[in-house]
């Protein structure tokens, strides 16, 4: 299988399972708690180590108890940190998720305080020791930086990028990249309706890349490289439990499908698939037994 780095953050989740989605000034229990380690590529990892494939994070990590608990649980999936940039003194970031019980929708309020990753540490990685670089689109003139680095030393490993949230000069990142993901929130803050009119908009600013746009529970669409609108049904479960982390598993799938030599479209149908498995369960155990 491939050796995949992945480049972006890891946070400590605290996830409280309650009844309804509480009302302001509302007091509430939660039904119950878990506390685990989160992040968008840290959660591709997981699910693409379950996958066989050899799994690296490169971002920063603090030294308090917390960022152990959060490196600890990285490498018991299996994911390897040393190509992570060592914060001493620094606070693990916190994402405070609640989940709905009757819909499963999760919200999220998030803190940091940790200096996102320097460019310069990146740098130092050995760009010719992996087969795929998956960055998440956050930092975005570092991450502007190291694309930019990561396609004048490569050879030919593939480069995706996932836009989930609309940042400012995140546009800067549409020029680069072999895959480019985006999420529906995203394209609907654009002011797009549609994934298709979207993605045309995106073959302006990149000739090359795949577009990809999961769609939550209407399956996903996608622009292959001769310009073909792709759709893709969802996998639908009769029970929707936890949508925390479905879309982290929407890109293992897409990265493992296409790793793996299979088209644009059979990518997607994976993708849909470990998406739709991941929305009727808790967490991401069992995930790597969906295979192909």
């Amino acid at each position: 299988m491939s050796k995949i780095l992945g480049i972006g953050i890891a946070t400590l989740d605290i996830v409280n399972h309650v009844a309804h989605y509480p009302r302001e000034d509302e007091e509430m229990r939660a039904s119950h708690q878990r506390i685990s380690r989160g992040g968008n590529a840290t959660n591709t990892l997981e699910v693409l180590s379950q996958l066989d494939h050899e799994c690296h994070f490169c971002g920063t990590l603090a030294d308090d108890a917390d960022s152990m608990i959060i490196e600890r649980a990285l490498s018991d999936s299996g994911i390897n940190t040393q190509s992570c940039q060592r914060i001493p003194g620094g606070h693990a970031p916190t994402s405070y998720i609640t989940i709905n019980e009757q819909t499963g929708s999760r919200t999220i309020v998030h803190f940091r305080d940790l200096p996102e990753l320097d460019s310069m540490h990146y740098f130092s990685q050995p760009t010719e020791d992996y087969d795929w670089f998956h960055f998440e689109g956050r930092n975005i003139s570092a991450t502007l930086e190291m694309l930019r680095h990561t396609e004048a030393t490569r050879t030919d490993q593939p480069i995706s990028i996932e836009f989930e949230k609309d940042r400012p000069d995140i546009d800067g990142l549409l020029h680069h990249g072999d895959v480019l993901i985006f999420s529906r929130h995203f394209i609907r803050d654009r002011g797009f309706e549609d994934a298709v009119s979207f993605m045309r908009h995106v073959r302006n600013h990149n000739e090359e890349a795949m577009i990809v746009c999961p769609w939550g529970a209407d399956g996903s669409w996608g622009m292959d490289r001769d310009n073909r609108p792709l759709q893709s049904e969802a996998f639908r479960q009769d029970q929707v439990v936890d949508t925390l982390g479905a879309g982290d598993c929407f890109n293992a799938g897409l990265i493992h499908g296409l790793c793996s030599g299979s088209t644009l479209s059979e990518a997607m149908d994976y993708a849909n698939r470990l998406a739709g498995i991941k929305v009727g369960q808790e967490g991401f155990s069992g995930l790597g037994q969906a295979r192909l």
